[in-house]
């Protein structure tokens, strides 16, 4: 079982005690599979950010089942037990992720900070509705509200960072982001339903045309997670920051993101299409959040594409796919990409995030 054989390995994911976790999305899938792992290595403080729900609830009261054992039924774990906490976070709303970054930023205290953000939760090829704040559904959930509850927390990340050598910072993209050949700056402004390409065009003309629709507004989601970890990853270089920005993806994992009513051709290729569970999907973002061997500007993917072990595809910013069949990430480590996705989530939000 690779998860297993990775949460058995202390080189490759070691103990979190004393290390403070946060992570969006931790209700089903990839989100409770890394909150899991965080628990089992005995991080000191494990806070899920969902929004308000009966599923939120159980899956807090589930993931209990794994303080201080090591899954293997081991009862000599003497580590002290990990405080789980859920917050309460709502993505498609600026004013719940306001709330929720101040309420992090008091828990952490205590600790010393916050040793690891990770910006997880995501909806996938939704309608082309907007938010109550005026913004296109999947760009505002997926990117938008994560750049403002990152920007909001800095200070919590960079205390921790001082005071215990390292923090992190860490975006789940997809491989959805090689969807689109770049960002473009609409989907980050607030605009009419129905104007970002709709809902009505089949997956086949969106992907081999390039036109709008459901899968376009996901993959400029999925990039803009990519790019945001690569432009934090220079700008905190340039200030000689020990927090790392890493990122990563999950290949093709049983999730319920996979319930979309759009779901299209993925739906009649499905059976053709090699795929993992959540738990070995997961690893990619265990080993950006927890690995010693992460470093920022690093992005993991699935060594198959779809499945298998984590491998680096990314490293210090430069991509490691580069050609011109099964190459990868070249809009993801393109600067004026970079640039384009801090301005338009600064513009968005009205802030700026100062690194």
């Amino acid at each position: 079982d690779l998860f297993n054989s990775y949460m058995e390995n202390e080189d490759l994911l070691p103990s979190l005690v004393d290390k403070t976790v946060a992570i969006t999305g931790t209700t089903t899938g990839l989100g409770y599979a890394l909150a899991r792992c965080a628990i089992v290595k005995n991080a000191a403080l494990v806070l899920l950010l969902n929004r308000k729900s009966e599923r939120s609830e159980k899956s807090e009261k589930d993931l209990h089942k794994y303080l201080n054992n090591s899954d293997g039924g081991d009862d000599t774990n003497t580590a002290p037990k990990t405080v789980i906490k859920t917050i309460e976070c709502d993505l498609m709303s600026f004013d719940s992720v306001k709330k929720a970054a101040g309420e992090i930023n008091q828990e952490v205290k205590s600790y010393g900070g916050l040793n690891v953000l990770c910006l997880n939760a995501g909806i996938m090829a939704l309608d082309d509705n907007r938010t109550q704040d005026g913004f296109e559904v999947q760009m505002q959930t997926n990117q938008l509200s994560h750049f403002l509850l990152a920007s909001s927390v800095y200070p919590s990340v960079k205390d921790a960072a001082e005071k215990k050598g390292e923090a992190r910072i860490v975006s789940h993209s997809s491989g959805a982001r090689e969807m689109v050949k770049g960002l473009e700056a609409k989907y980050f402004e607030k605009c009419d339903e129905g104007t970002l390409g709709g809902n009505g065009i089949s997956m086949c003309c969106q992907l081999a045309l390039g036109r709008g629709g459901p899968w376009v507004r996901y993959g400029q989601t999925k990039l803009a997670n990519s790019t945001f970890t690569m432009a934090l990853h220079h700008k905190l270089a340039e200030s000689n920051s020990n927090i790392k920005a890493v990122g990563c993806e999950p290949g093709y994992s049983m999730t319920p993101l996979l319930n979309t009513k759009h779901i299209g051709l993925f739906k009649t290729l499905d059976f053709m299409i090699p795929k993992q569970s959540a738990s070995d999907g997961c690893l990619s973002a265990a080993m950006a959040c927890f690995s010693p061997d992460a470093n920022s500007g690093d992005l993991y993917a699935p060594e198959k594409g779809t499945t298998g072990s984590p491998i680096k595809v990314v490293v210090g910013g430069e991509r490691q796919k580069t050609g011109m069949i099964g190459g990868t990430d070249k809009a993801t480590c393109d600067p004026e990409q970079h640039k384009l996705v801090w301005e338009a989530c600064e513009k968005a939000l009205g802030i700026e995030f100062v690194v």
